[in-house]
């Protein structure tokens, strides 16, 4: 299969840029209507715990691209609000999984419902083979991005090290 040529590589990078930035704009107004206290970011993880089942912390940091340290405190903030309740591994009695309640499957219920409706008129008028287009390409990029992504940490890391080392 032969390579996207450099100019359709960097026209997508900038559509993922304004893709990014409508996203974070709709976060932004999602998050000024939330008076729950809690953080975007945690319900990304809801989300994982009920598309996804029970999981342990680690696990969810790692599906969720997270830091563990941040997986931990935004699971107390679902935890206190009564959306994910921690439960004995069956696995090993020692650890616990993270588990939606039904508070925390009926708030990712509404807020699914929300999306779609959201998406639903943004794609208003479109041919419904485009929609279906585009789903599958998306797919495709997050699937490659997923598979990509434990890669593209390591060579950040590297980065960072070597940054650091040409500065000190």
């Amino acid at each position: 299969m032969a390579n996207a040529p450099a100019s359709a590589v960097d026209a997508l990078s900038e559509q993922m840029v304004r893709f990014t930035r409508a996203g974070h704009a709709m976060r932004v107004q999602l998050a000024a209507r939330d008076d729950s206290g809690i953080e975007w970011a945690a319900y990304s993880l809801l989300f994982h715990l009920v598309t996804g089942g029970p999981h342990r912390p680690s696990v969810l940091a790692e599906v969720a691209c997270v830091d563990p340290s941040t997986v931990s405190r935004q699971v107390a903030d679902l935890v206190r609000a009564g959306l994910v309740e921690r439960d004995p591994d069956p696995a090993d009695g020692r650890a616990h999984r993270l588990v939606a309640t039904e508070a925390g499957h009926a708030l990712y219920a509404a807020r699914r419902e929300r999306r779609v409706r959201t998406f639903a008129r943004i794609v208003e008028g479109w041919d419904g083979r485009d929609v279906a287009t585009l789903t599958d390409l998306m797919a495709r990029f997050n699937d490659s991005f997923a598979a990509l992504w434990p890669l593209l940490l390591d060579e950040m890391a590297s980065d960072a090290r070597t940054t650091q080392e040409a500065t000190a």
